[in-house]
């Protein structure tokens, strides 16, 4: 009789069978620690897996290793998902998280299965399940992120922002297609998603297709699909494309001015005709779809470098709304900081306040990175820093080392006489002006003369007003 003993595998056996997995099997555990990864994760990420397990899951999403975040919808929910995600090498994974749950009804561990699908053509006939999969799930999380998002439950404050909420309620009621422009992290993913939200397409697919992030090679095949024996390698099957899967929604296409001139001109069609035809197919498929375009590039510019078709732009454009960047809405940035820090409290349990020397530097910070930037900090802040105040040294060195805005101490000691001795309501006018155009804040004109901030930004704004109509008169 063979000794059982000879059937049983050891540690390493274990350890060399995930090591030659194709997939990536990735653990954390319930307070987002890594604590197993295979070796797939060096072809992932760049990293060994030495360099990975002990990390926490926010860390590894800071330095941008891949996005978005999974783990945190799995805690939240107790339930398995499945999201498509990017790595900071290039890669492409479908990602299923399954938490495994113990006697008490709480997780121990998330265990996370990734596979490759950057080479898309090597995909086998699942794959349009999968992607299907995928797409639904990755609403589901975009649905969740919206709940907590930065437009849910605050108003805001600076009247470009204003102005460009009210042009995304009125565009939702109509199927023009739309070209949103401004800076990465000002927001214009979410737009898209709120024009699609309040539209009458609501109940459809909402579909994104990022342009700068899949290659070129594939990008005509992932948007259009292809036809069986389209290509070498090809499904068998053929290939349903992300246009025809938004059918009766919305189609996405962000960062559009990264997309190769070839494929614009399919585009062109798709946007005139609302047809197309795939790869390696021979007639047209009808498609009932609204575009929404996005880019943080000058299109303008673009067009004249031969890079960008005129005609494309055109029909892009029929309404563009400009996202205003952070550094010019300085009357959201202390409001949004609160209300990030607030959120971030609320969702990790905790408690903090800005401490006011923190918010005067976070007020002249210049946030290169908008709103995503912003949200990023007060959560790495949350996280990171024990109860209590957050203070200047708490502040990455890249905000804290910056020099404040310089101010003049004696035209604010002979400001604070003027105000002591005011006269009349237009002197009290002139003062917060000219205290406005040299500290360049409403916060802290208010604070400097211990009056309410809606009352500076009342008088400043009667004033840019009054300056606007002088010079069109």
């Amino acid at each position: 009789m063979a000794d059982l003993n000879e059937n049983i595998m050891s540690r390493d056996d274990f350890k060399m069978i995930l090591d030659n997995s194709f997939d990536e099997i990735f653990v954390v555990n319930n307070k987002g620690i890594v604590t197993y990864v295979n070796e797939a994760c060096k072809q992932h990420y760049g990293l060994n897996p030495s360099e990975m397990i002990g990390k926490n899951i926010h860390y590894l999403l800071d330095k941008g290793y891949y996005s978005p975040a999974l783990a945190p919808v799995v805690l939240q929910d107790k339930k398995t998902v499945t999201v498509e995600q990017q790595t900071k090498s290039g890669i492409k994974l479908v990602v299923t998280a399954t938490p495994v749950i113990n006697e008490s009804g709480e997780i121990d561990f998330i265990v996370m299965n990734s596979r490759d699908i950057t080479q898309i053509e090597q995909l086998k006939q699942d794959l349009d399940k999968t992607k299907k999969l995928v797409n639904h799930y990755k609403n589901k999380v975009d649905e969740l992120s919206q709940q907590v998002s930065y437009f849910k439950g605050y108003s805001f404050r600076d009247e470009k922002m204003k102005s460009c909420l009210k042009i995304v309620q009125r565009v939702a009621q109509v199927n023009s297609t739309v070209l949103i422009l401004g800076e990465s992290g000002t927001g214009k993913n979410v737009l898209a998603m709120d024009i699609h939200k309040m539209s009458r397409r609501k109940e459809g697919p909402f579909i994104c297709i990022n342009g700068a992030t899949i290659p070129e090679h594939l990008l005509e095949s992932e948007l259009f699909g292809y036809c069986r024996g389209a290509f070498t390698g090809a499904d068998k099957y053929g290939k349903v494309g992300l246009v025809e899967l938004a059918n009766g929604g919305t189609l996405f296409l962000d960062e559009i001015g990264e997309i190769p001139l070839g494929i614009q001109a399919k585009l062109l069609e798709l946007i005139q005709e609302r047809r197309f035809i795939p790869v390696g197919g021979k007639e047209h498929r009808k498609i009932d779809i609204r575009i929404i375009a996005a880019t943080n590039r000058n299109l303008v510019q673009l067009i004249e470098e031969g890079k960008f078709r005129e005609d494309l732009y055109y029909r892009l454009s029929v309404i563009e709304i400009d996202t205003p960047p952070l550094r010019e809405r300085s009357e959201d940035i202390i409001p949004l900081l609160q209300f990030f820090l607030k959120k971030y409290d609320h969702m990790y349990a905790y408690s903090h306040k800005f401490d006011k020397r923190c918010l005067s530097i976070l007020e002249n910070y210049s946030w290169p990175g908008n709103i995503r930037e912003m949200e990023h900090l007060a959560e790495r802040l949350v996280v990171t820093i024990p109860e209590g105040y957050i203070l200047p040294e708490h502040l990455p060195s890249k905000i804290f080392k910056l020099p404040s805005i310089p101010s003049s101490r004696s035209l604010l000691q002979d400001e604070l006489s003027n105000w002591k001795n005011l006269k009349k309501a237009s002197d009290e006018e002139a003062i917060i002006i000219r205290l406005y155009n040299t500290l360049h804040s409403s916060y802290k004109v208010a604070s400097t003369l211990n009056i309410s901030q809606s009352k500076v930004t009342r008088i400043v704004r009667n004033y840019k007003q009054s300056c606007t109509a002088s010079q069109n008169s």
